[in-house]
């Protein structure tokens, strides 16, 4: 993607880290020092600006409120009215694993440049039926390491949030915990403010863990209206994102976000309000088949467990719709070349 493209909205993320900057006691001229912005645009509905200017924002921001937490505070601060209609889901969504779906579908609208990143599997299921979600995967900041340390801290609180705030806490296990492959700060600071129920640091990688009923159990009945209309107003965003993003990579997010094993063409057109006949037309024109994109998703979930999950053969092959272990790995060893257990790393063995 070309990052000069002035494709990401102003009035989003951009105006939502300037304000929690300013509040930090941040000089908006500072702030906007090289960025090619000025308060002008702040009146603009529709002012867009281009990923190296965001950037240029950020490096600004974090220098100018230099603190070794600077993430975590912006995170617990940003308001989620510069997440869009997609931020006020957060507030009625009926479980955590509907906004987790929304969020990785619309986020581009925010972060049109999430694309780049919006194929890759993220969270699994492990043993004991908990879901864990890493929060330390690569990003185009990485070459930057004061950014880098700031967008996961950023991503730590703000993900947090949406796990404390849509997470069912009705049922018998309740908790989230955190794993961090940082060493233990010197000082707790704003770590002690996350909301979370265990905290521990020098692990192997950072995770988000909860159990399987905290994220898939739905709750907050009367708010399921105002989330599907607001999920209406993020697919009409999305359709304003078309021309930028192929018809077949957005029915692969949507695949990716509603996978069961048995997902028909039929449910996915009816999802996106289109004829089974119009789907199948459209895909093609983009040189892709519904049955092709559901076997690539279900393949990519399937080496993304064996990777990162302690889920058996046996339990994957189950999760992800193949009829035994057998089959699964022999589609593992077709799709990528390599077996199953070449594929498993070692804190990915099954436990005993």
């Amino acid at each position: 993607m070309d990052f000069d493209a002035r494709l990401i909205p102003l009035h989003r993320h951009p105006l939502g880290f300037i304000e929690v900057f300013c509040g930090l006691g941040a000089s908006l001229e500072a702030l906007l020092k090289g960025t090619g912005i000025s308060p002008a645009m702040f009146e603009l509905q529709e002012a867009r600006i281009s990923y190296n200017q965001w950037r240029a924002l950020l490096h600004n921001g974090v220098h100018q409120c230099a603190h070794a937490q600077l993430g975590l505070i912006a995170g617990l601060k940003f308001d989620w009215s510069f997440w869009g209609p997609m931020g006020f889901m957060v507030h009625c969504s009926p479980s955590l694993k509907d906004i987790a779906e929304a969020f990785r579908r619309y986020m581009v609208t925010v972060q049109p440049f999430y694309a780049l990143h919006a194929g890759r599997s993220n969270s699994y299921l492990d043993k004991g039926n908990r879901v864990v979600e890493p929060i330390n995967y690569a990003t185009s900041q990485d070459t930057d390491p004061v950014l880098k340390d700031f967008l996961r801290q950023f991503r730590l609180a703000t993900t947090l949030r949406i796990w404390d705030e849509c997470g069912n806490k009705t049922v018998t296990d309740p908790d989230i915990h955190v794993r961090l492959d940082l060493p233990v700060p010197s000082s707790y600071g704003y770590y002690a403010q996350l909301p979370c129920q265990s905290l521990q640091f020098g692990c192997d990688q950072s995770t988000i863990s909860g159990s399987i009923e905290l994220v898939f159990k739905r709750f907050r009945p009367m708010r399921i209206r105002t989330y599907e209309r607001l999920q209406r107003e993020c697919e009409l965003e999305l359709d304003r994102f078309s021309e930028r993003f192929s018809f077949g990579n957005r029915v692969r997010w949507h695949i990716r976000s509603h996978f069961t094993p048995n997902l028909e063409l039929n449910q996915v057109a009816e999802q996106l309000q289109l004829s089974p006949r119009s789907l199948s037309r459209r895909l093609s024109a983009d040189g892709e088949t519904f049955r092709g994109l559901l076997h690539e998703i279900r393949m990519e979930i399937a080496l993304h467990h064996l990777q990162h999950s302690c889920l058996a053969v046996e339990e994957i092959a189950e999760y992800t719709g193949f009829s035994c272990a057998s089959s699964l790995r022999r589609a593992v060893k077709n799709w990528s070349g390599k077996t199953a257990s070449h594929l498993r790393t070692p804190q990915a063995a099954p436990l005993t």
